[in-house]
């Protein structure tokens, strides 16, 4: 059965970790010379997932909806991407329709020091107004290919005007040192502010994260100890304990080894 050469190309853009989209994109391109199928492609799936492209965040969130461009509401920008070289393009000033609320000079601040405080690799946030609540999108990346490794850490936050929040924190790691294994977890968050202020919105989050890495480390300390362990052989086919200590030498396999067979 054949298989569009679009579908192809959204299956192999669905499935590769964020922090090296450049270089599956440069590889489709040695299947296909029609560029616009993957541009369309990677375009679904920043919008989904949201990326960083020199310190700019992507996402539907802060999609125009007036052009094919993104908004940044911070350095009040309209910008482009240019996919294939992977940076941003086409940077027009932009006057906001929105209004800001009172806290948001003092959030962005206090996320960016946030960001140098906890997230020790390529960073990024973004603040996106609403008629009644913003959008906080923070993500981390960091690329380490001569140690076979990359990740990808994506929250995404909705705080409502009545103190309500309510999110998502995705993580997406890489590990293809002789193979290729792959760590991806999606959790929710909700909960709500009585004071809308900054320090309560930073301190939210700090929490929010905190607990998902506490979480991951004890999931991955029961994975070693348990999960692992239980993939074992406890008993070797013959239903009988190995006596590993001088007497290896008794078994088949152990008297191979000593001669050097």
């Amino acid at each position: 059965m054949s298989i569009k050469l679009s579908k192809l190309v959204d299956s192999l853009i669905e499935s590769s970790p964020p922090v090296e989209l450049k270089e599956v994109s440069n590889l489709i391109n040695k299947l296909t010379n029609d560029q616009s199928i993957i541009d369309d492609s990677i375009l679904s799936f920043i919008e989904e997932n949201g990326i960083i492209y020199q310190d700019y965040i992507i996402s539907n969130l802060n999609k125009d909806k007036q052009s094919s461009k993104y908004i940044d509401y911070i350095r009040k920008q309209l910008f482009n991407v240019d996919f294939k070289q992977g940076k941003i393009i086409d940077l027009e000033d932009y006057a906001p329709n929105q209004q800001y609320p009172d806290y948001f000079d003092d959030l962005v601040d206090k996320l960016e020091q946030y960001g140098q405080d906890y997230y020790p690799s390529t960073f990024a946030s973004t603040i996106i107004p609403n008629e009644d609540s913003i959008h906080v999108i923070l993500i981390g990346q960091r690329s380490n290919n001569a140690n076979f490794y990359t990740g990808q850490w994506n929250s995404k936050y909705t705080i409502k005007s009545n103190g309500e929040i309510s999110g998502k924190i995705k993580l997406d790691i890489h590990y293809f040192e002789d193979g290729n294994v792959r760590l991806k977890f999606n959790e929710g968050v909700t909960g709500s502010i009585d004071n809308l202020t900054s320090s309560n919105i930073l301190n939210f989050i700090n929490n929010q994260e905190s607990k998902i890495i506490l979480k991951l480390i004890e999931n991955f300390n029961n994975l070693n100890q348990q999960q692992f362990k239980n993939l074992r052989r406890l008993l070797p086919v013959t239903r009988s304990n190995i006596n590993w200590g001088n007497a290896i030498g008794n078994y088949r396999l152990g008297s191979d080894v000593v001669n050097k067979k």
